[in-house]
């Protein structure tokens, strides 16, 4: 499957490439060493004291690894086939951070990756995340309601208007595979106070949910 390495992910990706193998270990451990957590800040907040990076670094480090877990999740290819899809993608970069490798570099890579790859922890957090987010649509944050006035006339167009009715339109965004959708209803003030005690009602039932789990010993690894 062709890869493309995301330009907000580039940074982290170069410098897994960069580090040497010492620090890549450590790196290693300490992410095996804790529980599945899906709080990046938590975990960086957590291994920074045994890996002698700079923690801005490290942040950086530990996003593009689970952007890495994430997409290799949803290709739902065997790891060693995507590790090959992710150093072609290397090869064929023409960003200055990632361009230049040489073929035996490339394929020592290859064992570098194969194993950052196969931190048991990390991938069971993105199988839960994708298990998730497994759906035909996907809910975008762009998402807005908007509210406006919209004057009433009367048959003669031409006389100010007699009255305005206040309305909203909800714009709901969704991913639909790589697109980026949108559709929109239009909504008026009870149907705003019905949507928002369905919102309130399913926040409820989180809560109530959450309870159990914490009473059953379950970790919600979910976002």
């Amino acid at each position: 499957m062709p890869l493309k390495i995301p330009d907000q992910h580039i940074p982290g990706i170069s410098k897994l490439i960069h580090l040497d193998d010492t620090l890549i270990d450590k790196l290693i451990e300490a992410l095996a060493a804790l529980p599945p957590t899906p709080d990046e800040e938590e975990v960086v907040e957590s291994i920074a004291p045994s890996i002698d990076v700079d923690k801005k670094d490290l942040q950086t480090i530990v996003t593009a690894l689970y952007a890495l877990y994430h997409v290799r999740e949803y290709s739902d290819e065997p790891s060693s086939a995507f590790v090959s899809d992710f150093l072609q993608a290397i090869r064929t970069s023409d960003e200055p951070d990632l361009a230049g490798l040489s073929s035996e570099r490339l394929e020592a890579l290859r064992t570098r990756f194969s194993k950052l790859l196969s931190i048991e922890s990390v991938g069971f957090l993105s199988k839960a995340l994708t298990l998730q987010r497994d759906g035909e649509r996907l809910f975008c944050p762009s998402t807005k309601i908007l509210s406006d006035i919209r004057p009433v006339f009367s048959d003669d167009a031409e006389s100010e208007p007699a009255a305005v009715v206040v309305t909203h339109t909800l714009k709901l965004s969704y991913h639909e595979g790589t697109e980026h959708k949108h559709f929109f209803v239009v909504l008026d003030s009870i149907d705003l106070a019905q949507l928002g005690a369905v919102v309130t009602r399913a926040l409820e039932k989180e809560s109530t949910l959450q309870r159990l789990l914490t009473t059953a010993g379950l970790k919600d690894l979910g976002i």
